[in-house]
């Protein structure tokens, strides 16, 4: 029997002859993906965003060292430490800086953006370490807030002397793709700013703030604490206060003490208590109550506008050094003042009056009678405060122009046929100028430049 050997079949191809390109293909789109989900994580996940950006401030700035990056871009990040400077024994530095947020998964489900906790534990800076404005160029910004948005007023003054203003206005339209903007927990501690060659030191122990929030129809600016050699703040809950005749229920109450440290005029701690609110409450002017001085000084703003102040027996001089505002040939600031004034709503506007009702003021040996007076905001240039003191030898007026107050503080006397020398010994004296020891003729003759310039020349 004859076997036949079977037929010579053909080499099948293998699966990688069949599908080699698919496999290919389906390597390098895999490849391609897990390139992406790592350069995703490590651009997300990671803190590398942070220390490519911390790299280029160092090659920028070489004495720069920014150490101990960690965190993410879902979350948040951490810097162990931020220092600079020229001097080596004395460099700038913040230890510990942190920010934790919600992050953008949260933010697109629940249109909200959260800082859960942000702060420094440390960070004492030298003013000398950081860059000055190019040429000497120096930028003054103002910010006036109306009920239908912001303006801000830039003043920028070259070396050279010359100016220019630009002004930028902006609405304040809260975000439409936002629902909140929420602050739960900043925590600033042990803060020293000081300037080498120099006295200035500025310490600020505690800054915490707590449970700030903000929607489109409400405003809650949390709790807040402040604790500095220039100024103490706190926030509480607010109250009910009495107003010119009815009971207004405000949002925060904030209690402060200003510090003789905050300007050079300031005598003594002046303490102060501000109901505040933020909310319009039917109105486009947030209603405020400021007391201060020992509950001598009284400042109401009603939420149309208006407003009143009233003084109770205030010495100024006690808490006020005119000549560190307005120069040694200030003039002296009144005690015992007693004074009411009335603001009707408009006056901003022009549509107003700011009307004094009237009051007194010692100065001196004297007490002066303040007379009335009202003004709009158009006739305030031309304004005039005047007080009267009756004497044996006529009656001396006390006149303080307006037109810039707040700004000057320039008041002179009135008294026809007086000469000025006898004018300020029956002021600050009480009697002839003739009458005066030598002593106290020096003492007259040196107020000479503040309410009499030409005399005192």
């Amino acid at each position: 029997m004859n076997s036949t050997p079977p037929p010579n079949l053909p080499d099948q191809p293998s699966v990688f002859r069949r599908y080699g390109c698919l496999i290919i293909l389906v390597a390098l789109a895999t490849m391609v993906v897990v390139a992406v989900m790592l350069g995703m994580h490590a651009l997300v996940g990671t803190s590398m965003p942070y220390r490519m950006i911390a790299s280029v401030i160092e090659k920028a700035n070489p004495n720069v060292k920014i150490e101990g990056i960690i965190g993410d871009l879902k979350t948040g990040f951490g810097v162990a430490s931020i220092s600079w400077g020229d001097d080596p024994a004395n460099r700038s530095e913040i230890l510990d800086l942190r920010v934790k947020y919600n992050g953008y998964s949260d933010l697109s489900k629940t249109r909200r953006v959260v800082i859960h906790d942000a702060g420094v534990r440390k960070a004492h800076i030298d003013l000398a370490d950081l860059p000055s404005s190019p040429n000497g160029t120096a930028s003054q910004t103002t910010t006036y807030t109306t009920g239908s948005g912001t303006t801000s007023v830039t003043t920028t003054t070259t070396a050279s002397g010359s100016t220019s203003t630009s002004t930028t206005t902006t609405t304040n339209v809260f975000p439409s793709t936002l629902d909140s903007f929420e602050i739960e927990h900043v925590d600033i501690e042990d803060v020293l700013i000081t300037k080498r060659l120099s006295n200035f030191r500025l310490s600020i122990p505690k800054i915490e703030w707590t449970d700030f929030k903000a929607t489109p129809t409400s405003f809650d600016p949390g709790v807040l604490t402040v604790e500095s050699d220039r100024l103490m703040l706190h926030t509480t809950v607010g109250r009910t206060v009495h107003v010119e005749g009815q009971d207004m229920a405000f949002q925060k109450m904030l209690t402060g003490t200003v510090q003789p440290a905050l300007h050079p005029a300031i005598k003594q701690p002046i303490v102060f208590t501000a109901d505040l609110s933020f909310l319009p409450q039917g109105g486009e002017v947030r209603p405020f109550h400021l007391v201060t001085a020992d509950d001598k000084l009284e400042i109401d703003g009603a939420k149309d506008g208006g407003g009143s102040v009233h003084v109770r027996q205030l010495d100024l001089a006690a808490f006020i050094d005119p000549r560190k505002i307005f120069g040694d040939h200030a003039a002296d600031l009144p005690s015992d003042l007693i004074l009411s004034a009335v603001a009707i709503s408009g006056f901003s506007d022009g549509n107003g009056t700011i009307k004094i009702v009237g009051g007194s003021f010692h100065l001196g040996a004297s007490t002066f009678q303040i007379e009335p007076v009202e003004f709009s905001k158009e006739e305030q240039s031309g304004a005039i405060l005047q007080a009267v003191l009756k004497t044996d030898a006529g009656i001396i007026v006390w006149a303080l122009p307006l037109a810039n107050f707040g700004q000057e503080y320039h008041p002179h006397f009135i008294c026809p046929g007086l000469p000025p020398t006898e004018i300020l010994a029956h002021v600050f004296a009480g009697r002839f100028y003739g009458e005066l020891s030598d002593d106290e003729k020096k003492v007259i003759d040196a107020r000479l430049p503040a309410y009499f310039p030409s005399e005192g020349k």
